[in-house]
């Protein structure tokens, strides 16, 4: 279950970055051929690079390696995540529920857990710690930290439920 849990942790703090790797994965594949093999008794090759780029360009990437953390002799840490395409649907659905406008809670926990989610997720590769959000928002860490809990159960829910990832926390 920690896998599953620090891999959420890292699409909703890392989304960028895995856009730009699926957009620098799209060109490399893109420029890859440009022939597409005949029916098998004819076995005539096809020369039509604009309809394999305009495959590539819609074909899912099916993995990516997301570089983070910091340079070390010029190389840094990289994590493989499957599917990262699914994974920023996770990550979008995820900020979208947690930072729109709704009724469904009081305004003054609704402001905090807004205020939360932008401070965890999307400030930075690490976002900001717990103990100066917990300060400037006057909250206990036990309210932060159900938050932070609730936050990473709706996008693993979320993800299983477009099958990312197994209902019963294997991948």
């Amino acid at each position: 279950m920690q896998d599953i849990d620090s891999l959420i942790e890292f699409v909703l703090r890392n989304s960028d970055r895995i856009k730009k790797c699926v957009e620098i994965k799209r060109i490399e594949k893109s420029g890859t051929g440009g022939h597409t093999e005949g029916g098998a008794p004819s076995k005539n090759k096809i020369s039509d690079p604009t309809a394999m780029q305009a495959i590539m360009r819609v074909e899912p990437i099916f993995y990516i390696y997301c570089p983070y953390g910091a340079y070390i002799n010029g190389r840094r840490d990289e994590r493989y995540i499957r599917c990262p395409e699914k994974w920023l649907e996770v990550e979008e659905k995820t900020k979208r529920h947690y930072t729109a406008d709704r009724g469904t809670i009081e305004e003054k926990n609704r402001q905090k857990i807004k205020e939360i989610y932008k401070r965890r997720y999307l400030m930075g590769e690490y976002g900001e710690k717990w103990d100066k959000t917990c300060g400037d928002l006057n909250i206990s860490h036990g309210f932060y930290y159900a938050v932070v809990h609730d936050i990473v159960r709706f996008a693993g829910l979320y993800a299983a439920g477009i099958g990312l990832i197994n209902p019963y926390g294997r991948f």
